[in-house]
């Protein structure tokens, strides 16, 4: 009977939010009705390591959590998911309550990062969020404050056929229509539209290393990235918080 309540909890959860991005089973029947299929459209693609035994993952933009729940699935010994929309963060933990999980999401945004507070991390997933950002080199550089690994990036991008090699972004001051194919509305919060050689170079001149280009299509620019610092993650030091 508690099991029949707690599925009939979430369920009336799921149903109460007005907006779901993520589309991903929380339990036998109950799916978040999302417009984005994370688990076919995305993870195929994005370059997530298959083992992440033992590290500290780090997913700037979390949404309702799903890259965050599959790093504790491949064995994350701990997961920080941050997102700057409180809603998110809201649906983050009904989602985490459904999948039994323990990652722990913030409302954070990417320009607050730093170790002090937040520690260091193995991987960094950066996916969806640059060009939903004004000052996308800050935000990279940002998170190679916390990060002693790599970071995974995925951005929307376009690309110009006779300038593939020259870096370039366009600017939409005012944003631009965005969400679902089928239904697109507009979307205040996109700024930049980088084609691959200009998401590089801005990796690059955050001070990220080893860069590796590892798709152009279907889900726009996915790259992967070394921190020139190699180390472990270390959670942050409890004796050394920034009120101490």
């Amino acid at each position: 009977m508690a099991d029949e309540s707690f599925r009939d909890w979430i369920k009336s959860q799921v149903a109460a939010e007005q907006y779901w991005f993520h589309r991903f089973e929380l339990l036998p029947d109950v799916v978040t009705p999302g417009w984005s299929e994370p688990r076919l459209q995305k993870l195929p693609h994005f370059g997530l390591p298959d083992d992440l035994t033992g590290m500290r993952v780090l997913d700037v933009g979390c949404a309702e959590g799903f890259f965050s729940f599959e790093a504790e699935r491949r064995g994350a010994r701990e997961v920080i998911a941050i997102d700057s929309f409180p809603d998110s963060v809201r649906r983050f933990n009904i989602c985490r309550s459904a999948l039994g999980l323990k990652t722990t999401a913030f409302l954070c945004n990417v320009y607050e990062l730093n170790p002090r507070t937040f520690g260091t991390f193995d991987v960094a997933f950066f996916f969806g969020v640059l060009y939903h950002l004004r000052n996308p080199i800050l935000a990279l550089e940002k998170i190679l404050s916390v990060c002693t690994g790599r970071m995974l990036l995925q951005t929307a991008s376009m690309e110009i056929a006779t300038h593939l090699d020259v870096p370039l972004a366009r600017f939409y001051p005012f944003g631009m229509p965005s969400g679902p194919p089928e239904k697109p509305q507009f979307d205040p919060t996109v700024f930049w539209m980088p084609n691959a050689a200009c998401t590089q170079a801005l990796v690059a001149h955050a001070g990220f290393r080893n860069i590796e280009l590892l798709s152009t299509d279907k889900v726009g620019v996915v790259l992967r990235a070394e921190s020139p610092t190699r180390a472990t993650g270390v959670a942050p030091d409890p004796e050394k918080a920034p009120w101490s």
